[in-house]
């Protein structure tokens, strides 16, 4: 998937009451959920669905040194995953160990704007499914790119804005990445998006958005910059589900903060997930120092 901005696909969010006394016995019995994770796009040049199972956290075996043990409780590989449109065209997704997710080739079956996609996932002897369209896209970025402390190690601020697609309420997430190339070498990082790059059209339909991005390099001569800034229009859903990933990474160890529970669009009993659709819009831009 193309999308580089901050994306963390993990649920196992739980909530804490400071009077609610809650059974333990019950807590252990706590059944357990299939995972079911996708975002879909025009731009992808990989379908990619995560299945995967939610265990209970009290009670689940791990291991504090083997990693690769703990993985295999997690892991679902037999499941069948298909995506298909609404005329009938499909392509079934295969396994692969790497990315640990079901994946094909975007070719096998064409994204479209506008046009709804459906999800099968047979696991566990279970059938799962949902839905998802295909919002427009972001016609065009604009930015405004401000380096300070012109010698040596330095950063940026780039204000990425553009003009809200009309009508209906419409959910953006900003952000981008950098490549730093000096010589042979090069590094790339992440843009850091104020607020986590969450954007909505909801004071005005059609008005101009913008919001602030920042990274930081060590400007020498000779070195390059090279910015790639992005914009993705994504579903509601899409929207609410990056949203809550990153507020309960930010309130982590905050025991004043109830973490927000990840949105679920999954049809079948002990699915669990979202399976969504979105846009992205790519500007890049270059500086030689």
């Amino acid at each position: 998937m193309k999308l580089h901005i901050t994306l963390l696909f993990l649920f196992s969010i739980f909530l804490f009451g400071c009077t609610k006394v809650v059974d333990a016995d019950k807590l252990l019995d706590t059944e357990e959920k299939v995972s079911i994770q996708g975002y879909i796009s025009p731009t992808d040049t990989l379908l990619t669905i995560q299945v995967s199972r939610a265990l209970s956290s009290i009670g689940t075996p791990l291991s504090f040194n083997n990693q690769q043990e703990n993985e295999k409780l997690f892991l679902i590989k037999d499941a069948v995953v298909t995506i298909s449109d609404t005329n009938s065209n499909e392509a079934q997704l295969f396994y692969s160990d790497e990315q640990r997710a079901y994946i094909t080739e975007a070719t096998n079956l064409t994204i479209l704007e506008d046009n709804e996609y459906f999800l099968e996932v047979i696991a566990q002897e279970q059938t799962f499914t949902a839905s998802c369209k295909i919002p427009k896209k972001v016609e065009r970025i604009e930015e405004n790119i401000i380096f300070e402390n012109t010698q040596n190690d330095g950063s940026f601020e780039v204000n990425i804005g553009f003009t809200d697609i009309l009508g209906g309420r419409n959910f953006y997430v900003i952000g981008g990445f950098y490549q730093v190339t000096f010589q042979q070498d090069s590094f790339a990082q992440i843009l850091f998006s104020e607020n986590g790059g969450f954007l909505t059209d909801t004071f005005r339909d059609g008005a101009p958005l913008n919001g602030k991005t920042f990274g930081f390099f060590s400007r020498t001569e000779g070195s390059s910059l090279q910015i790639t800034l992005q914009v993705a229009h994504t579903e509601e859903i899409v929207f609410q589900n990056l949203n809550a990933s990153y507020l309960n990474s930010i309130n982590d160890g905050n025991p004043f903060i109830e973490y927000s529970i990840a949105p679920n669009n999954i049809v079948g009993e002990g699915g669990i997930g979202v399976f969504g659709g979105y846009q992205l819009t790519e500007k890049v831009v270059e500086f030689q120092f």
